[in-house]
């Protein structure tokens, strides 16, 4: 049940992230916006969803600790529905900002919640598989979302329902149809999760002060990583939407393709590289320092490249490296966290949406002073990142410790 939350969350990125730049322009032109402001909408309409993930995630999985999994999953489901459903009626940037709000809150829910409910339901030792899994499910959703997109959005069905502030055309109907689906899941979750006592029971209260800032602290480098790593991907996904769209002349499904070859690399990747045969050969600490070198050789060679087959090789590649870090470095927070792994969680997906938050509004604003700059700036760093793991022996000794 937890997987197909996971899918079905991940089928609404997939669907709005090739289609936003386009989105955006068609509502932001119609309110006499200039161009280049239609680029830094693009920036801030992509951060607007995480930057309220950051302040919401840790709240959730604090809450997740005592109150269980399930109510707060379904709560996200909720808001899940209540997004798609706003998007699909938007008519203005107002309205689109909202959607993006209001997912964002309760969205924030549904990861570190679901992840901390893969804690409960794992061995240490199977802990990183449990969470490539489930990056496996987001993933896939990432990659069905694009095509379940356009080709809902290619239906015609001659929709055209005008009321207020309201619009109801054939371009709503994979968003509704994303609303009816979390709809459909969501009595099938009350029924599942809490029949299966797949979640924690709720504990008793206990008095004590809140170990947000202790955890934080113990977690900080680990923290570091991820939100590095976050902050890299999503200016990569904000930059390569717009830059394709104005410089290679691509198209929504076009931009798409580039989308599904990355998450359906990540995915299928995230099983086998943390799997006990792989690691025998390649540690979980290699895992990390080989997965930010390749990413970020592969976003600096995004900026000689012109080809779509080349632009999608190294998008797989860029994945590849993806799929090395993001398993590993959530299991090890996971495991640092102890009994506080829904804190845990949360805190990690709350630094991870300060990079969401950064990652496009920097990767917007770098794309107008020069093209190449996202690209240059952001393979730097983590090619620099990748060199000091490699020759940390700290990191070595606290990974093996976990």
């Amino acid at each position: 049940m937890l997987f197909i939350t996971l899918f079905t969350v991940a089928l609404g990125f997939g669907v709005i992230l090739p289609v936003l730049p386009f989105y955006t322009e068609r509502l932001a032109l119609g309110e006499g916006a200039s161009p280049d402001s239609v680029t830094f909408h693009i920036g801030f309409l992509t951060s607007a969803f995480p930057f309220f993930q950051m302040f919401f995630a840790p709240l959730w999985g604090r809450w997740s600790d005592k109150l269980g999994r399930r109510p707060l999953i379904v709560a996200g489901l909720l808001g899940y529905v209540v997004m798609q459903f706003l998007i699909g009626i938007s008519t203005s940037l107002w309205m689109l900002y909202l959607a993006r709000i209001i997912g964002g809150i309760f969205t924030s829910a549904i990861i570190p919640v679901g992840y901390a409910l893969v804690t409960d339901l794992t061995s240490k030792e199977n802990r990183a598989l449990g969470f490539a899994l489930a990056g496996t499910s987001y993933n896939i959703g990432v990659v069905a979302g694009p095509f379940i997109g356009g080709l809902l959005s290619q239906t015609d069905l001659h929709l055209y329902l005008e009321f207020g502030h309201f619009l109801i055309n054939d371009y709503s109907v994979p968003f509704f149809f994303l609303a009816i689906v979390g709809l459909a899941l969501l009595p099938i979750a009350i029924k599942w999760l809490k029949g299966n006592g797949a979640i924690a029971e709720k504990k008793p209260a206990i008095a004590r002060p809140s170990k947000w800032q202790q955890v934080a602290r113990d977690l900080f480098p680990f923290l570091l990583l991820s939100f590095i790593y976050q902050l890299a991907l999503t200016l990569f996904e904000a930059v390569f939407s717009i830059y394709s769209k104005n410089e290679l002349q691509y198209d929504a499904v076009t931009i798409g393709y580039g989308f599904m070859v990355c998450a359906l690399v990540m995915g299928l990747l995230q099983p086998i590289v943390v799997s006990r045969r792989v690691k025998k050969i390649i540690p979980g600490h290699n895992q990390v320092a080989l997965g930010y070198g390749i990413f970020g050789i592969s976003i600096l060679l995004l900026i000689t490249a012109e080809q779509l087959s080349f632009v999608l090789l190294l998008i797989g590649l860029l994945a590849a490296g993806g799929a090395f870090i993001a398993p590993n470095i959530t299991a090890l927070i996971s495991l640092k966290g102890g009994q506080e792994a829904g804190e845990a969680l949360g805190i990690q997906k709350s630094t991870d949406s300060l990079g969401q938050v950064i990652g496009p509004i920097v990767g917007s604003w770098l794309l107008t002073v020069n093209n190449s700059l996202p690209y240059l700036l952001t393979g730097i760093v983590v090619i620099v990142v990748s060199l000091f793991l490699f020759s940390s022996k700290k990191f070595v000794t606290v990974y093996g410790s976990s």
